[in-house]
C-alpha cells in the first residue's frame, strides 16, 4: 500500500493534494504543524469494503446507510457455502475503517482552532476581530442586532456603539442630589479613596452644604486611617457608624446636609444595612457606588455584582490612572447589567474623577480597540 506525505499551508490544501494523488480510497495516518506549514502523511487501503458508498454521497447518507444499518448477510455456525463470520468481521471492519475515511475527507474544510490559528489570509469579519481583540462571545451575542450585516468598520462603530449604551448609567450625575451615599467595595478598590472624591465633587457643586463623611463597620471595627487623612486634607468632619446604629438615625439629619459613607462592614451584613436604611430614607435620597479597579478579572466583577445585586449600585471604575479595563472586563459588565457611572483614578483626591456619559465610554472604547489594532500583525486583511 503506498505512502505518501504532504506539506501545505492549510489542512484543506493536504487534503486535495492527498486525493489527487491517492484517490478517494486514502486514509490519514497522522497530522502535525511543522514550522507554520500543516503536515500530512496518508495511505491507502488494500481491502476493499463489500459495500463502500459512492464518494457523492452525503455524510448523513453514510453514517446512518453504512456505520448504522444492520449487516445485509449473517453467517450461521456450520452453514456450507457462506463465508465465515471472522471473514465477515473483517469486511465489515474494513468497511467501517473505509466509512470514516470518507467522513474524515467530507469533514476536511472543519478547522477547529484558537483565534490566533486562523489562516491570516481570510478576510476581516466584524465578530472574528472584535472577539480577537477581547469581546466575549455573550456580549456579541447580545448586541448582534447593532452590527450584523454591516461592513467591518461600520459594524465595529455600531457594535462599540451599542455597548457603550448599554454600559453608561443614564442618570450618573443624580448621585451628586442624594442625602445620603453610599460606597461600597472589596478592599484595595479604592473604595476610600472615592469617598474623598465623591465629598470634594459635593463641595464643588454644593458650596453652602455642611458635608460629612463616616464609616460604616461590623463587628471587627478598625480606625479607618486613610478617610481620617482625606478629612483632614479636605476639611471635612468625620463621624463613624456600626451596623447597630438605628435606622431611624439616618433619617435625622440635623447638623450636616450630605452624608458620604464609607461601607466597610462584610458584604452581607452592609447589603442588608443599606437596604433597610435606603427603605427608610427612600430610594429619591439614597445613593450607592461600588467601586471596582480597572483591570479587575471577570470572576472579581461578577461576584461584586452577585455580592451587592440587591442594591443594584452604580458602578465607578477606579485606578484607571494605573491600569485600563479591557474588552474582556467590559463583557463582563454588560454580561452582569451593570450601568457605570464614575471613570476615576487614584494619584489626585481632587479631580481625576467624571462622570461616564455615553460618549465618554465610547471614547474609551474606541481608544482600547484601536490599539488592539495597531498591534494586530499584518496580512490580516484589515479594512
Amino acid at each position: 500500500m503506498p505512502t505518501i506525505t504532504v506539506k501545505a499551508a492549510d489542512s484543506a490544501t493536504a487534503m486535495d493534494e492527498i486525493w489527487e494523488k491517492l484517490g478517494p480510497d486514502a486514509m490519514i495516518i497522522s497530522t502535525s504543524k511543522r514550522n507554520g506549514r500543516i503536515v500530512m502523511e496518508a495511505t491507502t487501503e488494500t481491502t476493499k469494503p463489500a459495500m463502500a458508498p459512492s464518494v457523492e454521497a452525503g455524510f448523513s447518507d453514510i453514517f446512518k446507510g453504512q456505520i448504522l444499518a444492520k449487516p445485509s448477510v449473517t453467517a450461521k455456525a456450520g452453514t456450507s457455502g457462506q463465508m465465515p463470520a471472522t471473514a465477515l468481521g473483517a469486511a465489515d471492519i474494513a468497511g467501517l475503517r473505509h466509512d470514516i475515511t470518507q467522513m474524515r475527507n467530507m469533514l476536511s474544510g472543519l478547522i477547529l482552532t484558537d483565534l490566533d490559528g486562523v489562516n491570516p489570509r481570510l478576510s476581516a469579519s466584524t465578530r472574528l476581530e472584535l472577539q480577537r481583540a477581547g469581546f466575549s462571545a455573550a456580549s456579541l451575542d447580545l448586541l448582534k442586532a447593532r452590527y450584523a450585516g454591516m461592513t467591518y468598520a461600520d459594524g465595529c462603530d455600531a457594535f462599540l456603539g451599542g455597548m457603550a449604551q448599554r454600559l453608561a448609567h443614564p442618570h450618573a450625575e443624580t448621585l451628586l442630589t442624594k442625602r445620603l451615599i453610599f460606597v461600597v467595595g472589596a478592599t484595595g478598590t479604592g473604595r476610600t479613596t472615592m469617598v474623598a472624591k465623591l465629598t470634594a465633587m459635593l463641595r464643588e457643586a454644593h458650596p453652602k452644604k455642611e458635608i460629612i463623611a463616616a464609616t460604616l463597620h461590623g463587628q471587627n471595627a478598625s480606625n479607618n486611617q486613610s478617610l481620617q487623612g482625606f478629612s483632614r486634607l479636605l476639611n471635612i468632619p468625620v463621624c463613624t457608624l456600626s451596623l447597630e446604629t438605628p435606622v431611624a438615625d439616618f433619617n435625622k439629619m440635623t447638623d450636616y446636609d450630605i452624608m458620604v459613607v464609607d461601607v466597610t462592614a462584610m458584604p452581607d451584613e452592609a447589603s442588608q444595612k443599606i437596604a433597610a436604611i435606603k427603605a427608610h430614607v427612600g430610594t429619591k435620597d439614597t445613593g450607592i457606588i461600588a467601586t471596582i479597579p480597572g483591570s479587575t478579572s471577570r470572576a472579581m466583577i461578577e461576584l461584586t455584582m452577585q455580592r451587592f445585586t440587591d442594591l443594584a449600585p452604580m458602578i465607578a471604575l477606579t485606578k484607571l490612572d494605573e491600569c485600563e479595563t479591557t474588552a474582556n472586563e467590559f463583557s463582563a459588565y454588560v454580561e452582569q447589567g451593570a450601568l457605570i457611572s464614575i471613570l476615576s483614578g487614584t494619584k489626585s483626591v481632587i479631580g481625576a474623577a467624571i462622570f461616564a456619559s455615553e460618549n465618554i465610554l465610547l471614547q474609551y472604547l474606541k481608544e482600547n480597540f484601536s490599539n488592539h489594532e495597531a498591534i494586530m500583525p499584518t496580512g490580516t486583511g484589515l479594512e
